[in-house]
């Protein structure tokens, strides 16, 4: 986030105001935090410090003081951060998932295949996303977009939660469960580049083109596509018989 020209343009205009889909995204959470019955894993609440991360950095950076900026980190190392806090955020996010109540993981019922399994995901994610940093010069504002891109093959082409619910009588949470999947996915694809200056990933070589919010959606989806085809057909399987995973109940 770099100086802000004022506050509004940093957390974006009307639709595409962070603020709202922060606010949106949370709603959600609360409302499915205290309605579920389904299994939790005993570090759920850990998803809200990764919120909260994106919540002050922002606030910082309407107010003209960037966390990153004060961070001052050397281009150089900048690119191994970002990869290697999107993994880290990647897998804090991940242990608040459970498939069963028992295992901690959303990908297997136990612990660590589920854990050797992300690897597959999350790693590529965390690539990826600082290519595509680098190349498009995005801001956090344009990556929390790419993010929520990325997040539709989850809610929409896999377990399809989003399209199950437009179809059914709480339609209209869709917009929150949307704002939600968004959020969730850019706690560990943009909160990084609240410590980390997105300028410093940025190809200086390449010429600065203003992108609208649609494209970053719509690379966003693409490239996660890519990603899941990679670790269903190729990592998932050799992962599996590797390390002889067992099938999850």
């Amino acid at each position: 986030m770099g100086e802000p020209a004022n506050p509004q343009a940093v957390a974006g205009r009307g639709l595409w105001n962070l603020w709202i889909w922060f606010a949106a995204g949370l709603a959600f959470w609360a409302f499915t935090a205290t309605t579920s019955a389904g299994p939790r894993s005993p570090f759920g609440p850990l998803e809200l410090g990764l919120h909260a991360l994106m919540v002050a950095g922002l606030w910082a950076a309407t107010r003209g003081r960037p966390i990153s900026k004060a961070l001052r980190l050397p281009r150089a190392v900048a690119p191994f951060a970002y990869i290697f806090l999107s993994w880290l955020f990647g897998m804090i996010f991940e242990l608040t998932l459970t498939v069963n109540g028992q295992g901690v993981g959303g990908l297997h019922a136990s612990t660590v295949p589920s854990f050797l399994l992300a690897q597959g995901d999350y790693i590529p994610i965390a690539i990826v996303s600082y290519l595509v940093i680098r190349r498009t010069h995005a801001s956090f504002n344009e990556t929390f977009f790419f993010a929520g891109g990325k997040s539709l093959t989850e809610g929409v082409i896999l377990s399809g939660p989003l399209v199950a619910q437009i179809a059914s009588p709480l339609f209209f949470l869709s917009p929150l469960t949307l704002a939600y999947y968004t959020l969730a996915y850019a706690s560990f694809i943009a909160a990084p580049l609240v410590l980390v200056d997105p300028q410093l990933l940025w190809d200086t070589a390449a010429q600065p083109k203003r992108r609208p919010v649609l494209f970053y959606w719509a690379l966003g989806l693409a490239l996660a596509v890519v990603i899941r085809l990679f670790w269903g057909l190729v990592y998932g399987p050799a992962i599996t018989q590797l390390f002889n995973l067992p099938a999850s109940p």
